[in-house]
């Protein structure tokens, strides 16, 4: 494998790992800040937010910034941000903490497929852009259950601390792995103009916003789920967030041996269902183990599949504007997950945790109706472009 590819995957498992690490540890994060679950779900909405707003942008005004200095600014800015969540001394100064922080989340993940993309020929490009995906689904495996084992065992500072220190390695992989030099075509007005007048695309980057709310209504409140379900035994909690991460990277491996074979578009629509059914079996499940371990495969197997085909999808679609289209699609996963925390923790302190199964599975099912419009709609020839 490319060791150029590998250091950028390492990148994302570390930018997965500090995105995942409040999920991880909600509820001691919760009562070591003197907080609800749902207000300390908030902090998860409030970078994810952050990311769906200023990701676009930021990818414009950065398009002409030499990718290695930028994708290693990105990681410092992870360094420092996790140190100083470290040390927060209350919720509110965390608040502002994880919103500065979230800024290197989104540039780097954004612009590391982007850059996959230059570093292959080609006919490899969908498995590149897959691979370097690849290290989101591995911090669902390490990243998220260590934050939760660190937290419960240790305090949640500590939690805050190991990634830090885990983005300084990072920051030295990338700088060494990667050349200077290396830069994509400037984003300038005209490119964002060229996506709005593309529907095929605006409704692919839809359906990530849609499917990525439906997942985080439940996942960003997975380890409450876990603890209701089995008390405070922290085998059964590590156990299973372990077994979403492992299935995930299988789920992942899988598509992208298969992605450049059977097409992007096969690959989301069966994740999305696969997704769909998981959940829908929790919410009629009884909650034992074998109904969350059930739940757990299917889903884990499906839902870093789908991000990783997303991706390959949109740069399938309009090459040429994959610098912008990826940079929304990375704030269409943000908006997702602001949006599901948001609702989670609403549903959570309505009905409890079933109710979060419920409100899911009509966002996944509409996720599902937009993905086969916007793959007829991306059959039909695009209208050639009106003269100046």
């Amino acid at each position: 494998m490319d060791p150029r590819l590998v250091a950028l995957a390492f990148g994302n498992f570390v930018i997965g790992s500090g995105a995942l690490s409040v999920p991880g540890m909600i509820g001691p994060l919760a009562d070591g800040l003197g907080v609800s679950v749902p207000q300390a779900g908030r902090l998860i909405a409030a970078f994810a937010g952050t990311l769906c707003l200023l990701t676009p942008p930021l990818a414009a005004f950065t398009s002409r910034f030499d990718r290695r200095a930028l994708l290693v600014a990105m990681l410092l800015l992870y360094v420092a941000g996790h140190a100083a969540a470290a040390i927060a001394p209350n919720y509110a100064t965390l608040v502002a903490i994880r919103v500065a922080t979230a800024i290197g989340a989104g540039l780097f993940t954004s612009q590391a497929a982007g850059v996959a993309g230059l570093l292959v020929p080609p006919e490899k490009r969908g498995g590149a852009i897959a691979f370097v995906f690849l290290g989101w689904s591995i911090a669902s495996v390490a990243g998220m259950p260590l934050s939760a084992w660190i937290a419960a065992t240790h305090g949640w500072r500590e939690a805050f601390w190991t990634v830090s220190a885990l983005a300084v390695i990072a920051t030295a992989w990338v700088w060494r792995a990667l050349p200077g030099g290396l830069r994509v075509q400037p984003i300038d007005r005209a490119a964002w103009v060229r996506l709005a007048r593309h529907p095929a695309l605006l409704l692919t980057i839809s359906v990530t916003a849609i499917h990525a709310w439906a997942q985080f209504t439940v996942f960003s409140y997975w380890t409450v789920v876990i603890r209701a379900a089995f008390g405070p035994d922290r085998a059964w909690l590590t156990g299973l967030l372990v077994l979403f991460g492992v299935t995930g990277i299988v789920g992942n491996l899988a598509a992208v041996r298969m992605i450049d074979r059977v097409g992007a578009v096969r690959i989301i629509v069966a994740s999305l269902v696969a997704m769909t059914v998981a959940n829908a079996v929790l919410a009629i499940g009884d909650s034992g183990p074998a109904v969350l371990v059930f739940g757990t495969v299917l889903w884990g197997l499906a839902c870093f599949a789908v991000n990783s085909a997303m991706q390959v999808r949109l740069v399938g679609l309009a090459p040429a504007l994959a610098p912008v289209s990826i940079a929304l699609n990375s704030s269409a996963i943000y908006f997702g997950q602001a949006a599901g925390a948001e609702t989670g923790g609403r549903m959570l302190d309505w009905q409890g945790i079933p109710a979060l199964y419920w409100a899911c599975l009509p966002i996944f099912a509409t996720s599902i109706a937009v993905c086969v419009w916007a793959a007829r709609r991306a059959e039909r020839p695009e209208p050639a472009p009106h003269p100046g």
